[in-house]
């Protein structure tokens, strides 16, 4: 069940980008602690990464949270319901923590290290979309049972 995984990673994820965002509150508006000095300046380039990581660090477990429980009834064959389940879940733990990297380490930022995890995100996404779209969510539902009665597995069951 790939997307079992998606959720409780999503969930567990979803937790760490909290934390993230209130370690964030005690610097931001009346520091109650110093600000990182790679983060001195509100509009400087770090801090938007930094900001942008922690953006990423909700939004993308969140959206493991939401398909989570509909990537094993979607027609994808189990390869590729395999690859979407882990390219979700590496995108939403690499991609939060790349952005920070490059905050804090901006010689890395021309390697462009939040490139790969952002790809591989899109990737599972785009895995998503097409079992979406090859999906017939009118049959009473989605699943094995939908997909077995679908005419395009019918003509290749026959073959």
């Amino acid at each position: 069940m790939s997307g079992a995984r998606n959720v409780k990673g999503g969930l567990v994820l979803l937790s760490l980008g909290l934390a993230a965002g209130l370690a964030m509150s005690l610097y931001a508006f009346a520091p109650l602690v110093p600000v990182p000095r790679a983060l001195a300046h509100y509009d400087d380039l770090p801090r938007r990464l930094i900001r942008l990581s922690h953006i990423a660090a909700i939004m993308l477990p969140l959206i493991n949270v939401a398909v989570g429980p509909w990537l094993d009834r979607l027609d994808l064959r189990p390869a590729a319901r395999g690859a979407a389940s882990w390219l979700l879940l590496g995108g939403a733990v690499g991609l939060p923590l790349a952005l920070a990297l490059e905050a804090f380490v901006p010689a890395l930022i021309p390697l462009h290290p939040s490139a790969p995890p952002a790809l591989a995100f899109c990737a599972g996404a785009f895995i998503v979309s097409a079992g979406a779209w090859r999906t017939d969510f009118g049959r009473g539902g989605a699943g094995k049972e939908t997909r077995d009665a679908h005419p395009h597995h019918a003509r290749a069951a026959d073959a």
